[in-house]
């Protein structure tokens, strides 16, 4: 079994994205924009309600400062404000999620922040030990099995992800030398596909309440 995994509150003012939310239907868990590449109080709380309303597990969402380019372009930090950017994102999501008794049990990370983490180790090092100064029972969604390596050595339980494009199936997937954790979707069309062949499963580590 799969756990499948989408984007969300990456809304931002008069910026809104009515779709997010369709796709999350289907998919076991969502990543809540923590509000520095998208999303703000308003997009965090709405998902938020609506993975409580839906039983669905709860990650949050974290990328650079950088709402004008969505996150996408690359910002140089040192280790110790690459520490904070994380400590920040992540408690504001956990925090906010705590006042309606839900559990963020994901981390993952966005656009730019997220490639330069797949190329850099070492920062993603500072990025699992920021984690763990959190929450040391999250889970951090990374893209190859070389980083998953790497966050569990820091002691940090780690999920290795795959996209789901148009061009791909739940059977090559599942045919892969190295089988995922997670698969992120983008697209509604998408994950209406996977869900037709398998219906996912969260990943389990910090169940509490009226969550699954």
């Amino acid at each position: 079994m799969f756990d499948f995994n989408c984007d969300v509150a990456q809304s931002y003012g008069v910026y809104k994205n009515d779709v997010e939310l369709e796709i999350a239907k289907y998919a076991s868990s969502i990543n809540v924009s923590a509000g520095f590449h998208a999303g703000d109080t308003t997009s965090i709380r709405n998902a938020l309600l609506f993975a409580s309303n839906n039983n669905i597990a709860i990650g949050a969402h974290i990328g650079y400062p950088d709402i004008q380019g969505f996150g996408k372009r690359h910002i140089a930090l040192n280790n110790e404000e690459l520490e904070a950017l994380v400590i920040y994102q992540v408690g504001a999501v956990v925090a906010y999620a705590k006042t309606m008794d839900l559990e963020v049990e994901q981390v993952r990370t966005h656009g730019a922040l997220k490639e330069f983490l797949n190329e850099n180790f070492e920062a993603l090092k500072v990025v699992a030990n920021a984690i763990k100064k959190v929450n040391p029972w999250l889970n951090l969604i990374v893209q190859s099995p070389e980083a998953k390596a790497i966050v569990e050595e820091q002691g940090l339980k780690a999920a290795y992800e795959v996209d789901f494009s148009e061009n791909s199936s739940i059977r090559e997937i599942r045919e892969l030398s190295v089988k995922p954790d997670t698969i992120h979707f983008k697209t509604l069309n998408d994950i209406k596909r996977a869900y037709d062949i398998i219906k996912p499963t969260p990943i389990n580590y910090n169940r509490v309440q009226k969550q699954i």
